[in-house]
């Protein structure tokens, strides 16, 4: 009879007697869960179950069945069951303790608890994991089964507190161990639950690394428990560690970490490892944020040199570049070069943010560069000083003459000169007069125009070459120059003194200064006598006076001279009157006779050249006159021949000082003044 209470124990659980009746509870563990069963009461059909885990009592449940289920048993030490009926205040009451070991892989651990009995035909132990059980191990009461894995402790073997010994734990051995006589046996009464901690999966961190600044970005460390059974696994709370470019965080042991997305992020490469207890993981796979941002500056290389109004100089011609243009974005943006023109503007050649050479002029205001990013956009322009200077333009009379070598104005007409030049940055204009081999400023600007204006009319000294030029610092000078040329009717030249030279052979030299442009034509002199008819008298020659094209030098020759014809001789030029002179009688010292033939000589030797030209000139185009001229020149060289010895005396007058009077010639060695008209 005591047997068969034992073995009814063993498989039903506790005999509770209430009031005559009795309710008969088991308990049986399956996958982490305990099931609390009892028998049906013949007086109910519904149950009062009060449930205290760990001395923490839930509320009164009612339930309409005969068992009711604790889940995740493996939380709690210890879970106790009590069972009334509607009818009845007795407590039918049954404690189910939780029996937990610990262990790691590679570890040893003994596994323990009381059996009830120990059958006379043998006592199995069992192992129950992922809902399999098998059998491990068979204690008979003179020994137990031999395993590398096991052994069993108790001694005696038929003893019923059943000791056994795992070695080398692995994953695989975690679960509930518990002993009967067969394998339904293996989840009643209270046996062992077999914890193995293992190191926690390899993480990985998921997020949106891609993302905009400026924004908040969540990244979560994901990894799981390795440790067994799966109903403690999916109870443990795994702890976690973050690394900046391996290096360990502080305070941060959330499996979630949340940070502001900024530029710097571009550089940082994130980490995690998760640890349950003291086993860590492997540290996961870094991951690194690509934040997303657009240009907010803009970066030149070279940087252009402004000047101190923040415009970027160039010469017109020149070129710009290479200039590299770049933005720090992310993605990179499109960097692209303009340039702007009075009407617009336009695209630069540029490639990859580089401004390729370009042949800058003076349309060109600005160049600029831009860089786009989705829908941002920034630019930065540089306003050009483009320096440049025009070719001169010359007005006269407020008439353009830049096209022209000469210009000629009559004399005493208004005559006002303009220099124009156009230029950047503002040019000084000059405008001068060449003189002796340089130049005489005449007026001078800071500006594009520069005016001279002769106040009382153009007069023959104004006749020269005149300059106009734009100077720049930075610029070279550019000039123009035009010939004026004032046209002066001839008349007698105040500033140089008439020259006489007397022979004594009757003849006189005259040379008189004369005023004119262009130059007195020859065959308009006229000389007229003392009895105002017109004479024999030769005027050889009219000479230009040290290259001044209006100063002239007319030389005449009186020969023949008697008493008759001393007196007042008039120098007409088509029809007026340029001078007047007075032949007087008068002794010619030797020394003054000398110095006469050396005039002659050297007035005769210019008239001989001038006669060769024209030689030259009748051969090569009137071969037909040939004859006609070779008389011509017997005449001349006979003529050269009577006046050969004057030639000493004029080339001695162009080497002495000229006296300061007009002189008058008659028989006496005195010079006396002679009378000029004006």
């Amino acid at each position: 009879m005591q047997l068969f209470i034992a073995m009814y124990i063993i498989h039903c659980g506790i005999l509770c007697f209430v009031e005559g009746q009795i309710l008969h509870i088991s308990t049986l563990f399956m996958s982490g869960n305990v099931v609390f069963r009892w028998t049906p009461s013949s007086n109910s059909s519904n149950y009062y179950v009060f449930i205290t885990r760990d001395r923490i009592t839930d509320a009164r449940t009612h339930v309409y069945d005969t068992q009711y289920t604790v889940k995740d048993a493996i939380l709690y030490d210890s879970i106790t069951i009590n069972v009334r009926t509607p009818e009845s205040l007795a407590d039918n009451v049954v404690t189910y303790n939780v029996s937990k070991v610990k262990s790691q892989i590679g570890g040893r651990k003994n596994i323990s608890w009381t059996a009830a009995y120990f059958p006379y035909t043998g006592y199995y132990i069992y192992h129950t994991n992922k809902n399999r059980t098998a059998s491990i191990m068979q204690v008979y009461h003179e020994g137990a089964t031999l395993s590398p894995k096991y052994s069993y402790l108790t001694r005696p073997f038929n003893s019923t507190n059943i000791m056994f010994e795992i070695r080398n734990i692995t994953l695989d051995d975690a679960g509930y161990y518990n002993g009967g006589i067969i394998s339904d046996d293996a989840g009643f009464g209270g046996g062992v639950i077999l914890i193995v901690s293992g190191t926690p999966k390899k993480p990985r961190i998921n997020g949106t690394l891609t993302t905009l600044v400026d924004t908040y970005l969540e990244l979560t460390c994901i990894s799981r428990p390795t440790s067994t059974p799966d109903y403690y696994s999916k109870h443990v709370t795994l702890s976690y560690s973050w690394f900046i470019n391996n290096t360990k965080m502080d305070k941060e042991t959330r499996d979630t970490m949340r940070l502001k997305v900024t530029k710097g992020h571009r550089y940082t490469k994130y980490s995690c490892t998760a640890t349950e207890e003291d086993l860590e993981s492997d540290q996961s796979d870094a991951v690194q944020i690509n934040p997303l941002y657009g240009p907010e500056q803009l970066i030149f290389t070279p940087k252009p040199n402004l000047n101190k109004y923040d415009k970027f100089t160039v010469k017109e011609g020149d070129v710009v570049g290479p200039i590299f243009c770049s933005a720090d974005c992310n993605p990179p943006c499109n960097v692209t070069w303009k340039y702007k023109e009075s009407n617009g503007l336009k695209d630069a050649l540029s490639q990859n943010g580089i401004l390729l050479l370009q042949s800058i002029n003076r349309n060109v205001t600005q160049i600029i560069c831009l860089s786009r990013w989705k829908t941002e956009s920034v630019k930065k322009d540089f306003t050009l000083d483009v320096q440049y200077i025009d070719d001169p333009i010359i007005y006269v009379n407020d008439e353009w003459v830049s096209d022209r070598i000469t210009v000629d104005i009559q004399e005493r007409k208004p005559l006002q000169l303009s220099c124009f030049v156009n230029g950047n940055p503002t040019l000084t204009v000059r405008l001068g007069k060449t003189q002796n081999g340089g130049t005489v400023i005449l007026s001078e600007a800071r500006d594009h125009w520069s005016n001279y204006s002769f106040g009382t009319g153009a007069q023959c000294s104004d006749t020269g070459t005149y300059v106009c030029s734009g100077q720049s610092t930075d610029l070279k000078t550019n000039t123009r120059a035009i010939d004026v040329n004032i046209l002066c009717e001839p008349r007698l030249d105040k500033e140089v003194e008439m020259k006489t030279i007397t022979e004594p052979v009757k003849i006189r030299i005259l040379i008189i200064p004369i005023v004119a442009y262009p130059s007195p034509v020859l065959s308009k002199l006229v000389w007229l006598g003392p009895d105002d008819l017109p004479t024999n008298i030769t005027t050889s020659a009219v000479l230009q006076l040290n290259g001044v094209i209006y100063k002239h030098r007319i030389i005449s020759i009186i020969s023949g001279l008697e008493d008759e014809t001393f007196g007042e001789y008039k120098l007409l030029y088509e029809g007026k009157v340029l001078t007047n002179v007075f032949i007087r009688r008068e002794e010619i010292s030797q020394n003054e006779m000398s110095r006469g033939h050396e005039v002659v000589i050297a007035v005769l030797s210019t008239i001989l050249g001038i006669t060769w030209l024209l030689i030259i000139s009748y051969v090569i185009f009137k071969k037909q006159l040939l004859l006609l001229h070779k008389i011509d020149k017997r005449k001349e060289e006979s003529h050269q021949l009577q006046t050969q010895s004057l030639a000493q005396h004029y080339d001695d007058l162009q080497d002495t000082d000229v006296e300061k009077n007009y002189t008058a010639l008659d028989s006496t060695n005195q010079e006396s003044q002679y009378e000029e008209p004006l």
